[in-house]
């Protein structure tokens, strides 16, 4: 039971912090569980999709280097991932009425998020014990929180945005997302590679993993600010479409 709870914590802590930035009008309780709950679920279609992209990319070359980690951490881990989260905000949560501000796609794109990154960390928690808890308390979930900022940053432009950019913003997001996601663990991957650590340092490669993450965290500090901002002009003038 600890150990759940320690794997439920970053979580919830992270959900209500978000939620408490919504100013301008509470998103519904159902519509918030189901968001969390359907991340829960991608994760299935993402297990599938990793297993067959690292029996392809096996299948291509050795398991080792720079080239092989930089396709695993990008492709087989991130794409899939912040695919899945994806799908599961813009079929749920963007085309229904009560997504009706900018800063919703943010709260959505963090229950996504929050739900995937909380299932993962049930498994990785039971299987590796506290000392694993303790550190995805403090990276792990949180990027999976940033990634989730950023792409619904983007997705609350794009619902606001009645022209051609809409899919752009969109693409934008979902492209920043795996970006940061893809860096954050490319370092982390390439640690248990002995070629690569006996040129580069365990400690750099940890150190670049978390900078990736605090870059991350800070580019969505100021995507919540900005949406922050934009929902309020968005509540206050409904017919207004963010430019």
């Amino acid at each position: 039971m600890e150990l759940l709870a320690l794997a439920l914590a970053p979580g919830i802590a992270i959900m209500w912090f978000i939620y408490s930035k919504d100013r301008y009008e509470r998103e519904p309780l159902k519509a918030l569980v189901n968001s969390f709950f359907l991340g829960m679920l991608g994760i299935l279609p993402a297990i599938l999709l990793q297993l067959g992209g690292i029996k392809l990319l096996n299948l291509m070359m050795p398991a080792n280097g720079w080239t092989y980690y930089i396709l695993m951490a990008f492709i087989v881990v991130a794409l899939t991932e912040e695919l899945t989260k994806f799908i599961m905000l813009r079929s749920y949560a963007f085309p229904r009425q009560f997504f009706n501000e900018p800063f919703d796609g943010i709260i959505y794109g963090v229950m996504v998020a929050m739900g995937f990154a909380t299932l993962e960390n049930i498994g990785y928690i039971m299987e590796h014990g506290f000392e694993t808890g303790i550190l995805r308390m403090f990276l792990s979930v949180p990027a999976h929180a940033t990634f989730g900022v950023l792409m619904g940053y983007y997705v609350g432009l794009a619902k606001f945005t009645h022209n051609r950019q809409s899919k752009q913003l969109i693409v934008r997001g979902l492209l920043l997302a795996i970006f940061f996601h893809g860096l954050y663990d490319l370092f982390l991957f390439v640690q248990v590679d002995e070629f690569i650590t006996q040129r580069v340092s365990s400690g750099f490669l940890f150190s670049s993993a978390v900078l990736s993450f605090l870059v991350a965290a800070r580019l969505s500090w100021q995507a919540i600010q900005m949406h922050q901002s934009l929902s309020k002009n968005t509540f206050h003038n409904p017919d207004k479409s963010v430019r």
